[in-house]
């Protein structure tokens, strides 16, 4: 098989995959629409524009950015960099620690963005919306891409992961981001079933709640079981998922939903009203 034609057989699997999760975060809007889960207003008119705004970013970041860990995957696979490469494991073992090395470095920068203070700044901008629906797994700081591309392009390269699996991991993870963020909740039945190994929308919505201990927890990527294995699950919200109350308390719904304010965010140090605290008053939330 040429290089070129591996080349373009990529290419082409990364399109269909930017093709599914287009029409993976259509087909969540208009279920949502339909029947969601939390009733208050959700104002789409004022929110929806600032979340597709910073999604549109990140994807001009993707198309201009010169590598992805996919790449760097395809580059470690054709020089024998990294361990898997080195010690020329089999495509069953490549693909099984390629799939769980990828999902527990999602759960762990994820993890990180919540406990140190600079990384909070950078990621606080997704918990800010102040309602939850599938436009909320676009609302990610492009600083917070890079923090992702670098962390993943590292351990790419160090395992020297299977591209093939990384690039079907990468667009399961994308379409599952949409669902759990979803403002669906999935049938009791269904999803004590579910979450067992998969994050559902009825986990994440609790890790996007304005109280710390529960934004703390469910940190959500397509399994569950890391929730378990680090102590970091929670099963439902302390009062009930009726009276959940999405986002954060030290920024309110105008800041929130200001593009410009949003993007420059994690330069400030922001207290109670959203606004630059006194350096006696308002700590940080981290």
């Amino acid at each position: 098989m040429s290089e070129d034609f591996v080349v373009r057989l990529a290419a082409g699997a990364e399109n269909i995959g930017f093709t599914l999760y287009c029409l993976c975060l259509a087909l969540f809007a208009a279920v949502e629409a339909w029947h969601p889960a939390f009733a208050e207003p959700r104002r789409r008119h004022e929110r929806w524009p600032v979340n597709v705004a910073i999604g549109l970013a990140n994807i001009g970041l993707v198309i201009v950015t010169p590598i992805t860990s996919v790449i760097a995957a395809r580059w470690a696979e054709r020089h024998g960099v990294g361990l898997l490469n080195y010690l020329q494991s089999p495509l069953w073992l490549a693909l099984v620690v390629t799939v769980l090395a990828r999902s527990l470095l999602g759960y762990a920068v994820h993890v990180l963005m919540h406990k140190i203070p600079l990384l909070w700044r950078i990621h606080r901008v997704h918990h800010s919306d102040t309602h939850l629906d599938t436009s909320t797994s676009l609302r990610n700081h492009p600083l917070e891409f890079g923090v992702t591309l670098a962390s993943s392009t590292a351990v790419t390269l160090a395992l020297g992961l299977n591209p093939w699996a990384l690039i079907v991991f990468e667009l399961v993870d994308g379409m599952a981001n949409v669902a759990a963020h979803a403002n669906l909740r999935l049938p009791e039945k269904i999803d004590r079933v579910l979450r067992v190994l998969f994050v559902t929308p009825n986990m994440h919505s609790l890790h996007h709640s304005a109280w710390q201990p529960e934004t703390d927890s469910n940190y959500g990527q397509v399994f569950s079981f890391w929730y378990r294995l680090f102590g970091t699950y929670s099963s439902a919200p302390r009062n009930g998922y009726d009276a959940l109350k999405i986002g954060l308390k030290e920024i309110d719904f105008e800041h929130a939903t200001d593009v410009v304010w949003q993007m420059k965010s994690p330069a400030l140090a922001i207290g109670s009203t959203g606004e630059m605290p006194a350096p006696d008053k308002a700590p940080e939330r981290r």
